[in-house]
Order: structure tokens, then C-alpha cells, then sequence
């Protein structure tokens, strides 16, 4: 069965991430600023398991039209949630 390619697979940079919180949490408590980066995390590890499954069915095209080589795909894919 072959798996549709679902989800945003963008890479974020950290300055990115932190100014994303930053940028959301100007007028948020401290404790909103860490739902926030625990929110980041979740979507992380959503993605980086759907990359893992989505893996199996992927074409080396598919994959080069994504920017990634399969190497460097599961390489992306096994990284830890809180890792960027």
C-alpha cells in the first residue's frame, strides 16, 4: 500500500524557531512560552514519523523533489524531537 506524502516537511532553523516563539509570546506568560516549544516538539516528532513511514514508499525522485537525498531523509527522520 502506498502512503500519500502528507504533512509540511519544512526545516526550520533554530534562529527561526526562536523567533517564531518570540514573535508568539511577546504578550504570553513563561508558561505559554513553553506550551509553545512543547507544541514545536509534537509537530517534530509528528512529521519526522510520518517522514520515517512515507520513506518506504518514496522514490529517489519524490525524495530529490523534496531536497533530500534518502540518506540525508533518514537521517532527518531519526533525529530526536528536540533536536532542529
Amino acid at each position: 500500500m502506498r502512503h500519500a506524502i502528507e504533512g509540511d516537511y519544512r526545516r526550520y532553523e533554530q534562529r527561526q524557531l526562536a523567533a517564531l516563539l518570540v514573535e508568539g509570546s511577546r504578550h504570553a506568560t513563561h508558561f505559554d512560552a513553553l506550551l509553545a516549544i512543547f507544541k514545536v516538539w509534537q509537530e517534530r516528532r509528528r512529521m519526522r514519523r510520518e517522514m520515517l513511514r512515507d520513506l518506504e514508499t518514496m522514490t529517489e525522485t519524490t525524495l530529490e523533489d523534496a531536497g533530500y537525498t534518502r540518506r540525508e531523509a533518514e537521517r532527518e527522520a531519526r533525529k530526536p524531537f528536540w533536536r532542529a
